[in-house]
């Protein structure tokens, strides 16, 4: 599954659930068909208008990298 980054963040202040995790990168990913998802994003950090693709999915969260 392939998307475009529509737009990104980085999260440095987390929910205490994800402190461990911080900072991590969230981005907002435009499919094919114009549907776009929030997911994160795995691996080097990427920028509006890069191509990622699908890498896993963790409990529903969709993990994504730069392709």
């Amino acid at each position: 599954m392939q998307a475009i980054v529509y737009t990104e963040t980085t999260v440095y202040a987390p929910p205490e659930s994800l402190a461990a995790e911080a900072p991590y990168q969230l981005a907002i990913v435009e499919f094919a068909d114009g549907s776009r998802r929030t997911v994160r994003i795995a691996g080097p950090a990427v920028s509006i208008g890069d191509e990622v693709s699908l890498v896993e999915e963790r409990a529903g969260v969709a993990f994504f990298q730069r392709t």
